[in-house]
């Protein structure tokens, strides 16, 4: 059957698809056609590259011409067109310049951090509830992803980029269990452990009733001289939020006594993480430094502070004034912490 005695329907397909081959073939070889003015034929001319536009087309004698895109204009496909685009002047509300306009590429606009693109508006990165964490975090294009803390983790608070985290393993702590962790809290601990002999029990009495006597409590439970630069710079590396810098933290090596270093770097991160629990920042860097297998005394000087801490109920009362305990002015000059 001829096309002509095809039914018109099926006889406009059959050409429309003989035109789309035709086209795709010229696209996919960069040629197009052109009328030459001063011989009326057509013929076949070369497209512009990237970057370029068509200056003076091609004749039966002579090829295509082509001109660099002017400033602030550009061409990212091959074309037969005589002018280039015009860059995207502004990013629109909530964007910053992600690649600036040239020659072959328009300029390229992302949303702010914390933000992510929903059809042309930049919309703030969804919180994972409690009992939610963040299993893939926002990017410019996409939205937070949240899951359910699966059983031995939990998530207290809400948050577009913190995940679940372990629960505190008493035994490791070498404390008691006293209600066990759930989706939106952490494990209890209580304060009785043969592990510790010294009078690093009953905290929470003793540091109401006198401050100087918890100063010198705090300071004989957690420090201790043998940790090294690498050890507290894989200390750093495991804590949650904003990391110390690594020459903040070689500058505190070079002036403080090692037996302040563990202390002195941890008051370093609750200035920069001001809004993180100390508490339970520590029991997560323990649990990854456990699985690294972290050098003996660090992970003991962590269990330590973790176990003062823990003492009190009234901990994030109780973290506050350890925080300003640390503290120690000899080592370097720095802001206070304030809660």
């Amino acid at each position: 059957m001829s096309v002509l005695n095809m039914p018109p329907l099926t006889a406009m397909k059959l050409q429309m698809l003989f035109a789309m081959c035709f086209a795709r073939a010229y696209q996919e070889i960069h040629k197009y056609q052109h009328r030459d003015p001063v011989t009326c034929k057509v013929v076949l001319c070369d497209q512009c590259p990237p970057g370029t536009a068509v200056k003076r087309h091609c004749s039966t004698e002579e090829p295509t011409v082509c001109a660099p895109c002017p400033e602030k204009r550009f061409a990212e496909q091959w074309h037969w067109g005589d002018s280039c685009q015009h860059c995207t002047s502004v990013c629109k509300e909530r964007q910053i310049v992600q690649r600036e306009c040239n020659s072959t590429h328009d300029r390229l606009c992302e949303c702010i951090p914390g933000y992510h693109l929903v059809v042309e508006f930049c919309v703030r990165h969804t919180d994972c509830s409690p009992g939610f964490g963040v299993i893939v975090q926002g990017t410019p294009e996409r939205n937070t992803v949240c899951e359910k803390c699966s059983p031995g983790y939990f998530s207290s608070t809400s948050s577009s980029t913190e995940p679940c985290i372990p629960h505190s393993n008493c035994t490791q702590l070498g404390l008691k269990t006293v209600r066990p962790g759930t989706a939106t809290q952490d494990t209890l601990c209580d304060t009785e452990s043969e592990e510790f002999n010294f009078d690093c029990s009953d905290q929470h009495t003793e540091c109401h009733t006198g401050v100087n006597h918890c100063e010198r409590k705090v300071s004989r439970c957690a420090s201790v001289k043998s940790l090294t630069l690498e050890d507290l710079l894989t200390l750093m590396e495991s804590l949650p939020g904003e990391k110390v810098n690594e020459e903040d933290v070689r500058a505190l090596v070079r002036s403080c006594p090692s037996q302040r270093y563990i202390l002195q770097l941890l008051h370093l991160w609750k200035i920069q993480n001001g809004g993180q629990d100390l508490a339970k920042a520590l029991s997560y860097s323990l649990h990854k430094l456990n699985l690294k297998g972290a050098r003996r005394p660090l992970l003991k000087s962590l269990k330590r502070i973790i176990r003062i801490i823990s003492a009190s109920t009234l901990y994030r009362m109780y973290e506050k004034m350890i925080v300003n305990m640390i503290q120690d002015n000899t080592c370097f000059k720095t802001k206070l912490y304030n809660d």
